[in-house]
């Protein structure tokens, strides 16, 4: 009899169980072969250094991602063609007399170059989590704005590098950590952690991002999240100021939502606060030791959804 209530008492619990289960969305993305989406970034971010200049540096990028899909292989791996579209860069820094913007008409170089990412296809490879499996082609497309004929290579180098910060291969994987990478390995999961590498002003830095499913429903899944990022090293570099190291670190926010269907970003707010504190090595003009502490606002609304397919009447 005992052993017929913990059989009665042990169904029961499994089924109860399996319902909550299923009450639970499976958080990966379910992408198919001829789909295609897009990713709309705008990024605002400001900088306040406590050094002597006290600079203040303004920085804005507007950022348009196409994905087409072209395969997904039977371990889940997605495989897509991607590009860019709608880019826009600006920054502003009056103490360092810097005042660029692709838009503005002033910097041809930098117009004609973003035009020229613009055109450019790449690849890349993603799990059913969105971890980035591999990523070909954008690299080639950064080497060829080598070839763009300019007559003052200085700024040539100074766009190509401003550009690659912001949209290069090291910009993409963070954009792709940060926005992509969301699922956890194990289904169902309310609560799961997430390790990235992330480059901040292209250093390195680990981040550790924890989510949460706070809501579900036929039109949305809600996540929440929280990430906190630290530099694992010092970073040695030599800068106008002389020899310096720096030590990164600082926290972020996300509020994602999700289509159920796809498992694809409809929308995402989130803050970033950075803080980096440069110690004096060595310099003609500061005092060895010294610390000059700044601090980096980053606002990010990302908006996602899935590419109309252009009717035959369309594409003809």
């Amino acid at each position: 009899m005992k052993v017929l209530y913990i059989l009665t008492g042990l169904i029961l619990f499994l089924s109860v169980l399996t319902e909550v289960q299923a009450q639970e969305p499976e958080l990966i993305y379910r992408l198919q072969p001829g789909e295609s989406y897009f990713l709309e970034s705008d990024l605002q971010q400001s900088t306040h250094s406590e050094s002597i200049d006290s600079e203040e540096i303004s920085f804005y990028n507007l950022t348009r991602l196409e994905f087409s899909v072209d395969s997904v292989d039977n371990d889940g791996h997605i495989y897509m063609s991607v590009r860019y579209r709608d880019l826009l860069i600006s920054m502003l820094a009056p103490q360092m007399d810097i005042d660029i913007s692709s838009a503005s008409g002033r910097d041809t170089m930098l117009t004609e170059m973003v035009d020229m990412l613009e055109q450019g296809t790449f690849n890349m490879a993603m799990s059913a989590r969105g971890e980035m499996v591999s990523l070909v082609g954008l690299e080639q497309l950064f080497a060829s704005l080598a070839s763009f004929e300019a007559s003052d290579t200085t700024e040539q180098q100074v766009v190509i590098k401003t550009l690659e910060e912001a949209y290069g291969p090291d910009a993409l994987r963070s954009f792709c950590s940060l926005f992509l990478y969301i699922y956890p390995v194990i289904n169902p999961m309310s609560n799961w952690t997430n390790d990235i590498s992330y480059y901040f002003n292209t250093k390195a830095v680990k981040m550790v991002n924890r989510y949460y499913l706070t809501k579900s429903s036929e039109e949305s899944v809600v996540i929440q999240g929280m990430g906190m990022l630290n530099s694992m090293q010092e970073f040695y570099e030599t800068t106008g100021m002389g020899k310096v190291k720096s030590a990164v670190s600082g926290s972020q926010t996300y509020d994602f939502k999700v289509d159920p269907e796809s498992g694809w970003l409809q929308r995402c707010v989130s803050h970033q606060r950075v803080i980096i504190e440069t110690t004096i090595l060595e310099s003609r003009f500061l005092p060895p030791g010294l610390k000059i502490p700044s601090y980096a606002e980053t606002t990010f609304e990302v908006t996602g959804g899935k590419l109309k397919q252009a009717s035959k009447t369309e594409k003809k």
